[in-house]
């Protein structure tokens, strides 16, 4: 039997070498039986802090997924136009 996992926010995960601070997590069903998840977000990348922004999740996994993505668009942002531009985009 799995032991349930209490984690309370603001917390902190590291995805891909970028921290993520998950500020606040809220559970809803739109449709019965189906939690769906709202995760309040701010990421931290090279010194630069972003916008706090929300993403939906299913679960733990789907919302790491999510991250990774968000975190790949960082990451492609500044190699495609630089520091400065990936700056101005997130704060």
């Amino acid at each position: 039997m799995e032991r349930p996992r209490i984690t309370l926010p603001p917390f902190y995960v590291e995805v891909d070498g970028v921290r993520a601070l998950i500020l606040e997590v809220s559970k809803t069903e739109v449709i019965p039986g189906e939690p769906w998840y709202h995760a309040s977000i701010q990421l931290e990348y090279k010194g630069i802090v972003s916008k706090i922004f929300t993403l939906d999740a299913r679960s733990e996994r789907d919302l790491l997924d999510k991250l990774k993505i968000e975190v790949s668009k960082l990451k492609f942002m500044e190699y495609a136009y630089g520091t400065e531009f990936l700056k101005r985009v997130i704060t």
